[in-house]
């Protein structure tokens, strides 16, 4: 997490993830030990996600009337949130990484700040609005880095109730490379069941959608001469980088028996930095978070 330094693990009950999620989750603490306080994180925000008032939350969604046949589900949308509900959260999530990080002062600081807006700052969250999220640190006096990664986390919870509420509305056929709920850029793939069906997943909603493996999901080239793929002589077609020639871009293709629940999907991604890494030493790299248009409004009830 950038601009967060490890320094204490947060209290994390991990009876609330999902079996899947526990498993990945005692992984990672033994491999990754340094990482535990941002680990701690994100297992609270994870626990967040399956707290059923967000699920009341997000029936209060009003979808746009219309929207163009290729634009996500929420652009355009509107949410109420209840405003005690989003100062609970994001008041919560600033402490707990103020005390896993090195710049916990200003954070700490800023969860009791009275300029913070807890609503707007998750709006901004969904709709990857990177200007207000650098005015906000600013009002805050906070690095920009640390709070667009705080914000990221605080959309979650809400964004997994969305993607909860509003699944079974995605349109069969959706195969482009943004997510079909929150419009966000899949995080990995999965090489889904025997017959290793390609299902792309979202970070920050866990939806999950098909499409073709010859095609990149970020510029939409198409052909053997541009998509290729890194795979090591360990793991084979199991774990490898899909890469594009075109835009430079890179995505993590993992094979999994079954779908990954909601809560495994950022943990999956953690457990495969490796993969990052010989993306990264190509040259290759992940795009900037694209932002929804129209975006989504979060209103107080």
């Amino acid at each position: 997490m950038r601009g967060l330094a490890p320094e204490s693990a947060p209290e994390v009950h991990p009876m609330t993830l999902s079996a899947g999620a526990q498993r990945q989750m005692g992984i990672l603490l033994s491999q990754q030990p340094e990482a535990g306080p941002w680990l701690g994180v994100l297992a609270v925000t994870l626990q967040e996600c399956a707290d059923p008032t967000w699920d009341e939350t997000a029936t209060a969604a009003i979808l746009a009337a219309e929207n163009a046949p290729d634009a996500p589900l929420l652009a355009g949308g509107r949410v109420a949130v209840d405003p005690a509900l989003a100062e609970r959260w994001m008041r919560r999530l600033l402490v707990l990484a103020g005390e896993a990080g090195a710049e916990g002062f200003p954070l700490r600081v800023a969860a009791s700040s009275g300029s913070l807006d807890p609503s707007m700052l998750i709006e901004a969250a969904i709709n990857a609005d990177a200007d207000r999220l650098d005015a906000m640190a600013r009002s805050l006096d906070l690095d920009p880095d640390a709070l667009s990664a705080i914000a990221s986390l605080a959309a979650m919870p809400l964004l997994h109730a969305l993607r909860r509420r509003f699944a079974s509305a995605v349109a069969p056929q959706w195969s482009a490379g943004i997510c079909p709920i929150c419009g966000g850029w899949p995080l990995l793939a999965e090489q889904r069941g025997l017959e290793r069906a390609r299902r792309l997943r979202c970070g920050r909603c866990a939806s999950d959608w098909a499409q073709p493996g010859i095609r990149c999901p970020y510029c939409g080239v198409t052909g053997h001469e541009a998509r290729a793929a890194l795979v090591s002589e360990q793991d084979g077609e199991a774990r490898k980088v899909e890469t594009c020639a075109a835009c430079l871009g890179y995505l993590k293709s993992v094979s999994t028996l079954r779908a990954w629940a909601g809560d495994e999907v950022a943990l999956a991604d953690l457990a495969t930095v490796d993969l990052d890494l010989v993306a990264l030493e190509r040259e290759f790299t992940r795009p900037e978070p694209r932002m929804l248009v129209p975006g989504v409004r979060v209103i107080g009830r």
